[in-house]
């Protein structure tokens, strides 16, 4: 976790209080929910996926982190065929001071225990988050029975 002090002078309010403007959080999280797929059999080993998930929490390793206490919709759509992962979708977050925050999730693979891999990239949203940037990646695994999920990421955000 490394935080870069670009700017002391403006403060900005987020999700936990106020940060620094211009500074760059360095951290991992887990995000944890609810999610829904509808599964298309195409032939043997060859699938596509409509995926549909309620984020319940976003859980940073430090709470001043802007995303932490972030929860929303997510929509995307993943194929995979003969071990290759392709596909992608939006999120759409309302952060703990009720800011809105949208960002754009790649599949890029699955590990060994059946998780979604992939990245994510910061797109635009209201107040703080509409000139933020940033990006990520992640591992998603959801319990096929219930359809709880865990989301762990990295995460390089830096506010205006």
């Amino acid at each position: 976790m490394t935080r870069h002090f670009l700017t002391a002078s403006l403060f900005c309010a987020f999700s936990a209080g106020a940060a620094l403007a211009g500074t760059t959080w360095d951290q991992p999280g887990e995000g944890t929910g609810i999610s829904t797929s509808s599964v298309s059999e195409i032939a043997e080993g060859h699938m596509v996926m409509q995926i549909s998930s309620s984020y319940e929490n976003v859980e940073m390793e430090e709470a001043e982190h802007p995303m932490n206490g972030a929860a929303g919709p997510c929509y995307g759509a993943v194929e995979i065929a003969s071990g290759q992962v392709v596909g992608g979708g939006i999120c759409a977050f309302t952060d703990s001071a009720g800011e809105k925050v949208v960002l754009h999730w790649d599949a890029e693979g699955m590990d060994e225990s059946g998780a979604l891999t992939g990245s994510w990239t910061l797109s635009g949203g209201t107040g703080p988050w509409a000139d933020a940037k940033g990006g990520g990646t992640y591992t998603s695994l959801t319990d096929p029975e219930t359809g709880k999920f865990v989301n762990t990421i990295t995460s390089s955000v830096t506010m205006p």
